[in-house]
């Protein structure tokens, strides 16, 4: 399922802007469930399990300048700035590397916000440039459910704006 958030959207992660999207930003939910075999059935499947719930957000035509400042790649990869803090180990939870990613739409005196605890960039995409000679810069983000109890245990976002509730 996507939701369309209507833009221009301030997009902020980990406390740092990181510019204003130029037509919103799209957000991808997904559910996981995995066959489970068994010798009766062969290769169909007897059942699926629940695995997990994600989602993608995606966002385009932020800020060079914004970017480059907050280093969003640099402790997720080493694109930017090499590997810091060793948090590349194989095996790392996006639930513990995660950082929080507020989406603001129409900001201003009637701003909405959209939060993400959980969410770490995925690799950047290629850049585009548009007609207008603008810098497209295209980002997706990943966002896993929060892990620990408490009020927003097991959610993909702790705020979402009232008229999606």
């Amino acid at each position: 399922m996507a939701f369309r958030v209507p833009g221009p959207c301030a997009v902020k992660f980990n406390a740092m802007p990181l510019g204003v999207s130029k037509a919103g930003v799209t957000i991808r939910t997904r559910t996981a469930w995995t066959p489970l075999t068994d010798d009766e059935h062969g290769t169909e499947a007897a059942d699926f399990i629940f695995t997990g719930k994600a989602a993608q957000v995606e966002v385009a035509g932020l800020d060079m300048v914004s970017l480059l400042a907050a280093n969003i790649w640099g402790s997720y990869g080493g694109l930017l700035m090499g590997v810091t803090n060793g948090l590349l180990a194989i095996g790392a939870l996006a639930s513990v590397l995660g950082k929080q990613l507020d989406i603001i739409e129409r900001e201003g005196t009637a701003a909405v916000t959209w939060t993400a605890l959980k969410a770490v960039p995925l690799d950047p995409d290629a850049l585009a440039l548009a007609s207008t000679t603008d810098l497209a810069i295209p980002i997706t983000f990943l966002i896993v459910p929060y892990p620990t109890a408490g009020d927003n245990y097991g959610k993909l976002f702790s705020n979402l704006p009232d008229y999606l509730v």
